[in-house]
């Protein structure tokens, strides 16, 4: 209106206290933040929350982590699967403590992203994990999740809450058809997860089928953390392998898995492994195994680039040389 004075105040950042980030799980999930878990459908989203859910309810280590924590509530959100036959088993196989897991009734009002229910359920379970299974069930349905100006302001406010109440905010979104990278195949406005500080890629490995891996898209907050392979048992728990340097790109690429490709992958890993003059002959096999690639491709990219293996204190060492070298000690 006019003649109204509007609120206005300057500050200076020498005012505000600097504070470290606390995480539920470094690199991938900061607490007090908001994190995205996408990927196709099918692709094991759900197995994933669902095992993460039974690790916090328990204090387990997080995966491929050492140090436990205490055992904190979720509140686990689910729209898709059914209570009784669905989401209670899978926790009973995950060995989840069900005393911690907790859901908002939905009965009579439809949950969305901008409901009062969200903050008094973390209130009222002291969790310190908030999961929605998945997000695009919650916008409510006069939002339009393409137009920017739609998601913004929810995305604020929930990032506002999650601050707040230093909860770990995890939204699982089903991702769009086609190529691409993949913070732009995740459905709806980009603001989406602009609004994010970490984005996860649940993903099939084209190669090994039953092998399936977490890779880090996004990170705002600390380096992008290496990918992590896992394994489905039976249709809930998870085996949680090893890492990986497989990237969300190479995972997503529809060629990159195929056979024909393996070699010249292996050939640039070991360009890669030594450009500084050599490398040691397991470190070059480590990585090519990462990212599925056989013994037996790598000694013949070896052969390729006429590479030597010399023998020292520490090992075999590769390194590049003008004759072809037999590969039959490494």
């Amino acid at each position: 209106m006019d003649g109204v004075k509007q609120p206005y105040s300057v500050k200076y950042y020498r005012e505000v206290k600097a504070k470290k980030v606390e995480w539920l799980w470094y690199p991938y999930i900061p607490y007090g933040k908001i994190t995205i878990i996408q990927g196709d459908p099918g692709e094991g989203k759900s197995t994933v929350a669902i095992n993460l859910a039974s690790i916090i309810s328990n204090g387990e280590a997080l995966p491929l982590e050492k140090e436990k924590t205490d055992p904190r509530a979720v509140v686990y959100q689910n729209s898709e699967d059914g209570k009784e036959d669905t989401i209670v088993p899978r926790l009973i196989a995950c060995g989840a403590d069900l005393n911690k897991v907790a859901y908002i009734e939905e009965d009579e009002t439809a949950l969305e992203l901008g409901d009062e229910r969200l903050s008094k359920a973390i209130d009222e379970t002291g969790a310190r994990v908030l999961i929605l299974d998945p997000v695009q069930a919650y916008w409510g349905a006069n939002t339009d999740m393409n137009r920017a100006g739609a998601i913004r302001p929810i995305m604020n406010q929930l990032a506002r809450m999650a601050q707040q109440k230093k909860c770990a905010v995890i939204m699982i979104g089903h991702m769009t058809k086609g190529n691409g990278k993949g913070l732009y195949r995740g459905l709806g406005s980009i603001d989406i997860a602009a609004a994010a500080r970490s984005v996860l890629l649940v993903a099939r490995l084209k190669s090994q089928p039953e092998m399936r891996v977490l890779a880090h898209v996004k990170s705002n907050l600390a380096p992008i953390g290496d990918s992590i392979l896992f394994s489905v048992d039976g249709k809930s728990s998870i085996s949680w392998l090893r890492k990986s340097k497989l990237t969300a790109e190479q995972i997503l690429d529809e060629s990159y898995e195929e056979s024909n490709s393996k070699l010249d992958r292996a050939v640039a890993i070991i360009k890669e492994c030594i450009k500084n003059g050599e490398c040691s002959a397991n470190e070059v096999l480590r990585q090519c195994e990462d990212q599925g690639i056989a013994k037996r491709t790598v000694n013949e990219a070896k052969a390729r680039l006429n590479i030597e293996s010399v023998k020292r204190k520490g090992g075999w060492f590769w390194i590049a040389g003008e004759d072809e070298d037999s590969d039959d000690d490494d």
